[in-house]
């Protein structure tokens, strides 16, 4: 399998198979002055004007020596080579526009800045925050993407006695919400959607294509881990881009200390301003793929696993992934079959592993539940109920009624819906289940996806 997805576009043009897609963001021209600069840049030096390495790692550093509550010293040492390899590789790829390049480092070290001033606010704050902050018993919602985490974990957080992060809680990180304050009217709603807000009237097409299978807002529930692995540096979006290598070593076990260590300073100090009453939710599909990792550091957690026939579903995430990844590439560029392929061979990881773990550690069963995404869309407050029986929790009757309220305001494909098939990304489903024959086994899924949804 090739390290980036990508071809020469030069051997692309006049294509009519729909294999190479162009892009379906027009930037506008008021960007222009940002090829220039790079083809300057380029003609002088030999380099893009947008290279991240140095600028991520510079800002990674700038924290200093951190407190053994962040990891030890062998933990960051991991997480900083991690975050050399996803710039390395973004640099050295030569499929990524001028416009990509310049996009991909002011969001990277954006989200770099948010974790040394969380790290500095946090040293700042210790004795307060470990005193009043609690992240216990969390309840997390993983498992291979676009198998109904988004709307398990929405609705699992319309309990009003839980807490779970806004979008806007992770995209600007301070200062946090202090108990009692109204979240919707948050200072902070508005520089989210201000970001926003720019990248539409610049980059036409890209939000509206990412909300047709996922709806971003600055005041919706958020993917956690994902957050917490940007502010690190690191990435589960752009991946792809820094190719194959760091996708896989981004995805060992070691990896993860670090960041749960984040993540859990990181709610503790949510907490400690705005308690949850009763428990935290988080979702993300990459506890999928550090799932023993997650209860080496949340002993405590309640692990909602969900599952949808891969055969379906592979192709999902290729388009979904696909749509976040082609704006920032060279047009042309962009190959369907070799990305469909890196998807299935990363995302497979999140399959392997729960099950994998789960069969080591039967001991743990009391603190798992699955969830098949054809039971959850059937019935999704049935599943709640289940989950919530399952960990002997309550649903109460404002719970229910406001998960009604949610499932009314937010019908499946509201904001458009993506189409794709296996064999525009070259799945071959039943190499897949051959790879996968355990998964595939174990959850009564086959090859032929109508069966299923």
């Amino acid at each position: 399998m090739p390290h980036y997805y990508h071809v020469d576009p030069s051997k692309t043009a006049g294509d009519t198979s729909g294999r190479y897609p162009g892009n379906h963001v027009k930037f506008s021209k008021l960007l222009a002055p940002v090829r220039w600069l790079d083809k300057t840049k380029r003609a002088l030096t030999g380099s893009s004007a947008f290279n991240l390495t140095r600028t991520m790692l510079n800002e990674f550093d700038k924290p200093g020596d951190l407190h053994p509550r962040w990891g030890s010293k062998k933990d960051i040492r991991v997480l900083r080579d991690c975050v050399e390899m996803f710039a390395t590789g973004i640099d050295k790829n030569p499929y990524i526009s001028p416009i990509g390049r310049m996009l991909l480092k002011g969001i990277y070290v954006a989200h770099l800045r948010n974790r040394t001033a969380l790290i500095k606010f946090y040293e700042e704050n210790a004795d307060f925050i470990e005193k009043n902050g609690k992240y216990k018993a969390p309840l997390l919602v993983t498992g291979y993407p676009r198998t109904g985490t988004t709307l398990l974990h929405r609705l699992l957080a319309e309990d009003p006695r839980s807490r779970s992060p806004y979008t806007f809680e992770m995209e600007k990180v301070l200062p946090p919400l202090r108990q009692g304050e109204d979240p919707l009217v948050n200072d902070r709603i508005k520089k989210s959607n201000a970001s926003m807000n720019l990248l539409t009237k610049f980059a036409p097409g890209f939000v509206e294509k990412l909300n047709e299978s996922h709806l971003w807002s600055a005041t919706e529930k958020e993917e956690s881990l994902l957050y917490m692995q940007v502010h690190n540096g690191m990435s589960n979006v752009h991946h792809y881009q820094a190719g194959l290598e760091y996708m896989l070593r981004s995805a060992e076990a070691d990896a993860a200390p670090a960041l749960l260590k984040y993540e859990r300073n990181f709610f503790t100090m949510l907490d400690a301003y705005a308690p949850a009453q009763s428990h935290w939710i988080n979702k993300a599909p990459s506890y999928a793929l550090y799932f023993g990792a997650i209860f080496d550091e949340f002993q405590d957690a309640r692990v909602v696993v969900t599952h949808r026939n891969p055969a379906k579903n592979a192709p999902s995430i290729a388009r979904l992934q696909e749509s976040t990844a082609i704006p920032f590439d060279v047009e042309g560029s962009f190959d369907k079959h070799a990305f469909g392929q890196m998807a299935t061979e990363f995302w497979g990881l999140t399959w392997q592993r729960p099950l994998e773990y789960r069969a080591a550690h039967p001991e743990r069963e009391s603190q798992i539940i699955d969830a098949v995404y054809n039971d959850t869309f059937a019935d999704p407050m049935a599943m709640v109920r289940r989950i919530y029986e399952k960990f002997e929790m309550d649903v109460t009757p404002e719970f229910e009624e406001r998960m009604k309220a949610y499932l009314a305001n937010n019908k499946q494909g509201k904001h458009g819906r993506h189409r794709y098939s296996n064999e525009e990304y070259a799945i071959d489903t039943e190499k897949l289940r051959m790879r996968y024959l355990d998964y595939f086994d174990k959850y009564n899924f086959t090859t032929d996806p109508a069966k299923h949804d």
